[in-house]
Protein backbone atom coordinates (compact mmCIF):
# COMPACT_ATOMS: atom_id res chain seq x y z
CA UNK A 1 0.00 0.00 0.00
CA UNK A 2 2.91 2.33 0.75
CA UNK A 3 4.32 1.81 -2.74
CA UNK A 4 0.96 2.64 -4.27
CA UNK A 5 0.65 5.78 -2.16
CA UNK A 6 4.14 6.88 -3.23
CA UNK A 7 3.28 6.26 -6.88
CA UNK A 8 0.02 8.20 -6.71
CA UNK A 9 1.63 11.03 -4.68
CA UNK A 10 -0.31 14.06 -3.54
CA UNK A 11 -2.24 14.84 -6.72
CA UNK A 12 -4.03 11.48 -6.83
CA UNK A 13 -3.11 10.89 -10.47
CA UNK A 14 -2.22 7.39 -11.60
CA UNK A 15 -1.58 8.34 -15.22
CA UNK A 16 0.22 11.61 -15.88
CA UNK A 17 1.26 13.64 -18.90
CA UNK A 18 4.94 14.04 -19.77
CA UNK A 19 4.90 17.25 -17.71
CA UNK A 20 3.38 15.51 -14.68
CA UNK A 21 -0.15 16.88 -15.03
CA UNK A 22 -3.40 15.07 -15.76
CA UNK A 23 -3.85 13.42 -19.15
CA UNK A 24 -6.08 15.32 -21.54
CA UNK A 25 -8.80 13.30 -23.32
CA UNK A 26 -7.71 14.58 -26.73
CA UNK A 27 -4.13 13.44 -26.09
CA UNK A 28 -5.32 9.96 -25.13
CA UNK A 29 -7.36 9.79 -28.34
CA UNK A 30 -4.70 11.19 -30.69
CA UNK A 31 -1.68 9.41 -29.22
CA UNK A 32 -3.26 6.19 -28.01
CA UNK A 33 -6.71 5.17 -29.16
CA UNK A 34 -6.69 6.50 -32.73
CA UNK A 35 -3.35 4.88 -33.71
CA UNK A 36 -4.56 1.57 -32.21
CA UNK A 37 -7.80 1.79 -34.19
CA UNK A 38 -5.89 2.58 -37.38
CA UNK A 39 -3.63 -0.45 -36.88
CA UNK A 40 -6.70 -2.64 -36.39
CA UNK A 41 -8.36 -1.22 -39.50
CA UNK A 42 -11.20 0.48 -37.59
CA UNK A 43 -12.52 3.97 -38.18
CA UNK A 44 -11.74 6.68 -35.62
CA UNK A 45 -13.96 6.76 -32.57
CA UNK A 46 -14.10 8.68 -29.33
CA UNK A 47 -13.92 7.74 -25.69
CA UNK A 48 -17.63 6.92 -25.59
CA UNK A 49 -17.12 4.13 -28.15
CA UNK A 50 -14.26 2.82 -26.01
CA UNK A 51 -16.55 2.81 -22.95
CA UNK A 52 -19.18 0.86 -24.90
CA UNK A 53 -16.55 -1.70 -25.86
CA UNK A 54 -15.53 -2.11 -22.22
CA UNK A 55 -19.16 -2.47 -21.20
CA UNK A 56 -19.69 -5.21 -23.82
CA UNK A 57 -16.51 -7.07 -22.86
CA UNK A 58 -17.55 -7.12 -19.20
CA UNK A 59 -21.05 -8.21 -20.15
CA UNK A 60 -19.72 -11.12 -22.21
CA UNK A 61 -17.40 -12.07 -19.35
CA UNK A 62 -20.55 -12.43 -17.25
CA UNK A 63 -19.55 -9.77 -14.75
CA UNK A 64 -22.42 -8.82 -12.47
CA UNK A 65 -24.55 -6.01 -13.94
CA UNK A 66 -24.23 -4.19 -10.60
CA UNK A 67 -20.43 -4.25 -10.89
CA UNK A 68 -20.59 -3.08 -14.51
CA UNK A 69 -22.90 -0.23 -13.46
CA UNK A 70 -20.44 0.79 -10.76
CA UNK A 71 -17.41 0.61 -13.09
CA UNK A 72 -19.19 2.61 -15.78
CA UNK A 73 -20.28 5.22 -13.23
CA UNK A 74 -23.96 4.91 -14.11
CA UNK A 75 -26.49 6.15 -11.58
CA UNK A 76 -29.08 3.54 -12.51
CA UNK A 77 -29.36 -0.01 -13.78
CA UNK A 78 -31.53 1.26 -16.64
CA UNK A 79 -28.65 3.38 -17.95
CA UNK A 80 -26.33 0.37 -17.94
CA UNK A 81 -29.05 -1.75 -19.57
CA UNK A 82 -29.25 0.87 -22.32
CA UNK A 83 -25.70 -0.10 -23.36
CA UNK A 84 -26.07 -3.84 -22.80
CA UNK A 85 -25.72 -5.72 -26.07
CA UNK A 86 -24.87 -2.47 -27.87
CA UNK A 87 -22.16 -4.19 -29.93
CA UNK A 88 -23.63 -7.12 -31.93
CA UNK A 89 -22.26 -10.53 -30.94
CA UNK A 90 -21.26 -11.18 -34.58
CA UNK A 91 -18.87 -8.23 -34.44
CA UNK A 92 -17.49 -9.40 -31.11
CA UNK A 93 -16.90 -12.94 -32.43
CA UNK A 94 -14.64 -11.52 -35.13
CA UNK A 95 -12.27 -10.02 -32.55
CA UNK A 96 -12.53 -12.18 -29.43
CA UNK A 97 -12.20 -15.85 -28.83
CA UNK A 98 -15.51 -17.01 -27.40
CA UNK A 99 -16.51 -20.16 -25.54
CA UNK A 100 -19.14 -22.33 -27.19
CA UNK A 101 -21.76 -20.72 -24.94
CA UNK A 102 -20.83 -17.24 -26.23
CA UNK A 103 -18.89 -16.08 -23.17
CA UNK A 104 -15.58 -14.33 -23.72
CA UNK A 105 -12.63 -16.49 -22.73
CA UNK A 106 -10.39 -15.16 -20.01
CA UNK A 107 -7.42 -13.21 -21.34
Amino acid sequence: MQTLKQFIKQDGLIFRSKRGGPLVENTILVQGLHPALKNLGFSKAGMHAFRRGCNRRWELSRISPAVIRQQMGHASASMTAHYTGEIPIEVVKNFLQLDSNGAAKAA
